[in-house]
């Protein structure tokens, strides 16, 4: 009896693990991950050949280019919603700087979807789920 309990809490605990949401990937990083989704309105199919690319931005000084303090492309992402984890250096997301997830889809090396509003990331905000929307390249 004994065994059998132990064989059902184990199969519950394997089955669960699936849907836990972990702070750091699978590739054995163990610093500190933005992660969330990407999602679109438009009613469309992505190929098996877009490419989602997230990245993290410093854009604290608006007469300079944005520093890119992290970058991740996903070859073959599925279907929305479209998720992700971004490791990042440990000083990326202070409070005295102006941090920002976006995100863009591209087919054949062409925009097809890409962030208008940059999503901002907080010390306070870093560790919750980063939802954020692209629209259609026209």
């Amino acid at each position: 009896m004994k065994a059998l309990t132990l064989l059902v809490i184990a199969s519950a605990v394997l089955l669960g693990a699936p849907g836990c949401r972990s702070k750091a990937p699978v590739s054995g990083y163990r610093g500190p991950v933005v992660f969330g989704s990407v999602m679109y309105r438009a009613r469309m199919v992505l190929p098996p050949d877009a490419i989602l690319t997230v990245r993290l931005l410093d854009v604290t000084r608006m007469d300079t280019p944005n520093v890119v303090l992290a970058e991740k492309s996903i070859f073959g992402p599925g279907q929305p919603p479209l998720a992700f984890e971004l490791p990042y250096p440990p000083a990326a997301v202070r409070g005295d700087r102006r941090t920002v997830v976006e995100a863009r889809i591209e087919v054949a090396g062409r925009p097809l979807f890409f962030s208008t509003t940059a999503r901002a990331v907080t010390p306070d905000t870093v560790m919750q789920p980063q939802e954020i929307w692209v629209e259609l390249a026209r």
